[in-house]
């Protein structure tokens, strides 16, 4: 009997990383196991060039997968993938018919599409047009006589046709510089409902004149 329970209790702190280390090696094995399977999964197409897709169909694609089982098992659960669509297209606008290839799928790295059905989808593009517009930037607590400059001013985005003539500006995210120590730099993200380049601009605050920006005060 006590040479049993010297058995169990002699260099138990050894034991118990040997059992870790097991554990730990078997989840390694598992989760880099590969795997293969047929999954039903939603799909966003995303334009590669200047359009937009305002619809399409199937909305739904199946795809027999191969890959790490945790890769695998993470796309099941989320359910969705993006179709990368090429640059240019057959027309501008209206609906085009797609080859759909494995290449336009963006997966985990470790899996790899062997089937893919429908092999082709509709899409409905509309043309867009790039256009330069100035920057709006959107500060609270601005005080009085403080200078703002925005790097860039402007920003290209991409319209449909139709407002290619219309006066758009792009605004900034608000920002609150009542606390800002001066001179200050901060990069704000800009807001737009269509693309817009850069994502980001920077505003520069310093003592002297009030800047003739368009600036919200609170």
């Amino acid at each position: 009997m006590k040479r049993a329970y010297k058995l169990f209790t002699e260099n138990v702190h050894y034991k118990l990383l040997a059992i870790v280390f097991a554990l730990l090696l078997w989840f390694l094995a598992t989760n880099k196991e590969i795997a293969e399977t047929v999954l039903t999964v939603k799909y966003t197409p995303v334009p590669g060039g200047d359009y937009e897709v305002v619809d399409y169909s199937p909305k739904r694609l199946n795809l027999k997968v191969e890959g790490y089982r945790r890769d695998i098992l993470q796309l099941k659960e989320e359910g969705k993938v993006k179709v990368l669509l090429p640059g240019e297209l057959p027309k501008e606008n209206g609906w085009v018919l797609l080859k759909l290839k494995k290449e336009f799928l963006k997966l985990p790295v470790s899996v790899k599409v062997k089937k893919v059905e429908p092999k082709k989808i509709r899409v409905k593009v509309e043309k867009l047009v790039r256009k330069a517009v100035p920057v709006e930037p959107q500060l609270s607590g601005l005080k009085r006589k403080v200078k703002v400059v925005v790097v860039p001013n402007y920003a290209v985005i991409a319209l449909p046709e139709e407002l290619s003539e219309a006066e758009i500006s792009v605004k900034t995210e608000t920002v609150d510089v009542s606390e800002v120590k001066l001179p200050a730099e901060i990069e704000v993200k800009l807001k737009s409902k269509y693309r817009v380049e850069p994502k980001t601009v920077k505003i520069i605050l310093e003592e002297g004149d009030e800047c003739k920006e368009k600036a919200l005060r609170n």
